[in-house]
């Protein structure tokens, strides 16, 4: 009686180990691309530390470059010959991965011969990050050979991702690589540089995947968000080998920003992915104030008095920003920029004094709630408010501590701002009453 019921459970035992182990050998091939993609990217960028000590700098790079193009080449051949398109895919992304490692060290032979000549050195740096050659002709005719099989895989790889948007998307990428062939090194012109580009690159995905529904796409996503990687290994490299400064950081709070925010933007605005980018992106949001303050401090033409409020406001920008983008956490993003001016301009009120720190809350106030009223937002509009409020009262105890309130001029000023006041409360008093009660119903109807 009992021998059936054993082979039953024997044959559900076998069943499950045929499932486990088809479940295995369906998720092989994507665990082997995961790691040879991972082996591919850490051999390339090991090249930026001269991973591989044969040879000299020449003999290295053109290793890397032959690198690029068989990765092109295999994954042309691969999806061709093997009607794979997963593995070829991957292969031209990683082959459009590495062409800024390219650029990066033709940039270092360039700035190895006009270093000196242009007086741009900005000091020592180790020499396992050092990349020359022998003369400025040497270094152009290299680059000019690299880009003969750059361009190509520029355009393949492109085209592979996404057909209708490859020439432009090209060429877009050939530009913010070239910007690595400059030979700058000062914080002041990358910070403007990497800002400029990444500004220029925002727009310019924007507008060619308008209306493109392959940008909505996977390889669509991965073909936009490409361009934003020579932009992170110049502004990388400079931090790594070079002195920044508080303008470089400010600069690369708004890059890495304006990229996290260039990348959510592809994704739908319910996804996990882009919740997660905009809760990192409100990072360098914040962070942006103490840099950005520093460096406006050492600005000439600036009052000191202005340098918070104007760090503030560009640090609430963003963040309000987020705000706009986000339908679940609006309210919160909302809050933390309220809290933010809120205290910064209650901070400068306290520790500087005069006009222009009170005409600064003023119009700071004034621009919220003007905001606020056309967007029809209860907190953002009472916030500008309360800022408003808050400049006028700092105004009157100005004068309050300027007048001598002894004298019979004080008292005159004090005795006919009262009358004024209670014949318009008097005879407007029922139609502000009403306008109170229709803002009052109004303000039901906003959002929070």
């Amino acid at each position: 009686m009992n021998t059936p019921q054993h082979i039953d459970i024997q044959d559900n035992t076998d069943i499950t180990a045929e499932h486990s182990t088809n479940k295995f050998i369906q998720k092989l091939p994507v665990l082997l691309r995961v790691l040879g993609a991972t082996a591919l990217i850490f051999a390339m960028y090991s090249f930026l530390a001269r991973g591989w000590q044969s040879g000299n700098d020449i003999f290295r790079y053109l290793l890397l470059l032959s690198h690029t193009g068989i990765l092109a080449a295999i994954g042309l051949a691969s999806g061709h010959y093997l009607r794979e398109s997963k593995g070829a895919r991957l292969l031209l992304i990683l082959a459009l991965v590495s062409v800024p490692v390219n650029f990066a060290i033709l940039g270092s032979f360039i700035y190895s011969q006009t270093a000196m000549i242009t007086a741009t050195h900005s000091g020592d740096f180790p020499d396992y990050v050092s990349w020359t050659v022998d003369s400025l002709n040497t270094a152009l005719l290299i680059s000019a050979g690299a880009l003969l099989i750059l361009m190509p895989v520029v355009f393949l790889g492109f085209t592979v991702l996404a057909r209708h948007m490859a020439v432009k998307l090209s060429l877009l990428f050939l530009f913010g690589n070239a910007a690595m062939l400059l030979p700058l090194r000062d914080p002041e012109n990358i910070g403007l540089m990497v800002l400029v580009l990444t500004i220029a690159v925002s727009v310019a995905t924007r507008a060619f995947a308008n209306r493109q529904v392959a940008a909505k796409t996977s390889e669509g996503i991965i073909a936009l968000s490409l361009q934003l990687l020579p932009l992170s290994v110049l502004a990388i490299r400079h931090l790594w080998l070079y002195t920044p400064n508080e303008f470089l950081f400010a600069v690369l709070c708004i890059s890495i920003f304006l990229m996290l925010r260039q990348i959510s933007s592809c994704l739908e605005t319910t996804t996990k992915a882009r919740i997660i980018l905009d809760r990192i992106a409100l990072i360098p949001a914040m962070l942006i104030v103490l840099p950005l303050g520093s460096a406006l401090a050492n600005v000439v033409f600036l009052p000191e008095s202005l340098v918070l409020p104007v760090s503030l406001a560009i640090s609430t920008a963003m963040v309000y920003d987020l705000s706009r983008r986000s339908q679940g956490y609006a309210g919160a993003y909302r809050l933390i920029a309220i809290c933010e001016i809120m205290l910064g301009m209650i901070l400068n009120l306290i520790f500087f004094d005069g006009l222009l720190v009170t005409l600064s809350c003023i119009v700071a106030g004034a621009s919220v709630l003007m905001y606020g009223y056309h967007a029809r937002q209860r907190g953002t509009f009472l916030t500008g408010a309360a800022l408003v409020f808050m400049g006028m009262l700092q105004q009157l105890f100005e004068l309050i501590y300027r007048f001598d309130l002894s004298s019979w001029i004080s008292f005159a000023i004090l005795g006919i701002i009262a009358i004024v006041t209670g014949s318009i409360l008097e005879s407007q008093g029922s139609q502000i009453r009403q306008r109170l009660n229709g803002w009052k119903n109004m303000f039901r109807h906003w959002e929070q």
